[in-house]
């Protein structure tokens, strides 16, 4: 039987080195800020960065890990005698980091099945975790990537950002999105379009940052989430206050639901900047 690795990227907000025993191993993504490049997690942590926007209002720039990491961490899989690797990157919608792992892999002469998360944060956090049992049951990397694909598909991200200049300089939002950073009065809610490997699109358009939290619900409950069935969690950058707002309406309206409450990997929340809060649900798998 193939030995199998799970490679994510830091977006999946599991900590460096930690699960690597476990086979999981975290390639951290890039954050650039006055024109200077740290790894994340490795060089800086999200509160860093986040305390960093609010104090001096800048623009903070993200991209995908360095190709020497890549190669470096793949080659330690095969050094460790891993025989393949299952990789799960950010969406493909927000990064280029499933490219760059195909490259390093090729360079490494490792073979890499690339599943397309069409997210981040707390999704694929549990994407992660959830392929690592799986192989850890003995499940070939093709019936992993069938579960993988399935999960995927049963999974969302909706947003709600105040300010939409990070996200429209950055390049992570539709056109039709961009074109609501000038009006004004307006608070937008968008959401992961899969269609577009997770690029964000817009929902609705409200005119009070309640409406929006409550939308944020109100669309998890039209796409039928429920509290048996999924796992929700709720993600901010230092709003904790509206977070926790958002928290308590998911339990008022779907019920005692598996809910975790954390900030924001700093590579999606260096985009949506302070006062952006996402609300991710995924079903969960049932073995």
């Amino acid at each position: 039987m193939n030995k199998i690795a799970i490679l994510s990227d830091s977006g999946c907000q599991i900590e460096l080195g930690k699960y690597e025993n476990q086979g999981i191993f975290i390639v951290p993504l890039c954050i650039t800020m006055k024109e200077k490049t740290y790894l994340d997690q490795k060089d800086i942590t999200s509160i860093e960065v986040f305390r960093t926007m609010e104090k001096e209002n800048i623009m903070v720039m993200t991209s995908q890990p360095p190709t020497g990491e890549m190669v470096n961490i793949l080659q330690r899989i095969k050094d460790a005698g891993y025989d393949e690797v299952i990789g799960l990157p950010i969406a493909t919608g927000l990064s280029s980091t499933l490219n760059g792992m195909k490259v390093a892999a090729d360079m490494v002469d490792i073979p890499i099945t690339l599943i397309d998360t069409k997210g981040t944060a707390g999704n694929h956090k549990y994407l992660t975790f959830t392929a690592a049992k799986l192989v850890q049951s003995g499940k070939s990397v093709q019936e992993i990537q069938k579960i993988m694909e399935s999960l995927v598909e049963d999974s969302g991200t909706i947003i709600m950002a105040p300010n939409l200049e990070h996200l429209k300089k950055g390049g992570r939002i539709t056109p039709a999105v961009a074109m609501l950073a000038g009006m004004l009065k307006i608070v937008p809610v968008m959401e992961l379009n899969y269609e577009l490997g997770g690029k964000i699109d817009s929902l609705a358009k409200v005119r009070t940052l309640s409406k929006a939290r409550a939308t944020l619900v109100n669309r998890m409950i039209e796409l039928g989430v429920n509290a048996k069935d999924y796992k929700i969690t709720i993600e901010h950058v230092l709003c904790v206050d509206s977070a926790l707002e958002v928290k308590q309406m998911v339990l008022d309206k779907i019920g005692e639901v598996e809910i975790e409450l954390r900030e924001l990997p700093s590579v999606v929340g260096a985009h949506m900047g302070v006062g952006g809060i996402g609300v991710q649900y995924i079903k969960k798998y049932q073995g």
